[in-house]
């Protein structure tokens, strides 16, 4: 199985324990999703830490898909891992690092490594899951800036 990796970042006005707090509260997953794409939590293992377990439905271009993700890893404030336990992908992995900032921000950083299923042809797929997640990681990464702009207001 080939794995692509997407890397993704972001500098957020808080200081890593808000934005990790941020990251494991999921209600935030919905306020950050695009209107594009539907998704609902089945269940949640709360409160999220080590091996909690989330269910959610996505609905994206048309199809509803069950994704069952297990916490891979919470040290906070730092790092959050999330890893697919069965959904469409053959492996999905989230990695979260929150960078503490001198000046009380925060840079994010986010790393996406999975595995599309149907083998090489699946792969010819990789260009618009690409544009796909370069779109959806740029509207959550601006409302997440919009959230902690907002809150210190």
């Amino acid at each position: 199985m080939k794995l692509h990796t997407l890397n993704y970042s972001c500098l957020l006005n808080a200081p890593s324990d808000r934005v990790c707090d941020f990251h494991t509260d999921t209600v935030n997953l919905i306020r950050i999703t695009p209107p594009w794409i539907d998704v609902k939590i089945i269940s949640a293992d709360l409160p999220i830490q080590e091996k909690s377990r989330i269910v959610l439905k996505i609905k994206r271009f048309v199809l509803p898909t069950l994704w069952e993700m297990e916490i891979e890893k919470l040290d906070t404030p730092l790092t959050l891992i999330d890893t697919m336990v069965s959904g469409p992908f053959r492996y999905f992995r989230h990695q979260r690092h929150f960078i503490p900032l001198e000046n009380g921000e925060t840079l994010m950083r986010e790393i996406i490594s999975f595995g599309i299923p149907l083998g090489w042809l699946g792969d010819l797929l990789f260009p618009l899951i690409k544009r796909d997640m370069d779109q959806m990681f740029e509207y959550r990464h601006r409302a997440t800036q919009e959230y902690f702009l907002d809150s210190i207001s």
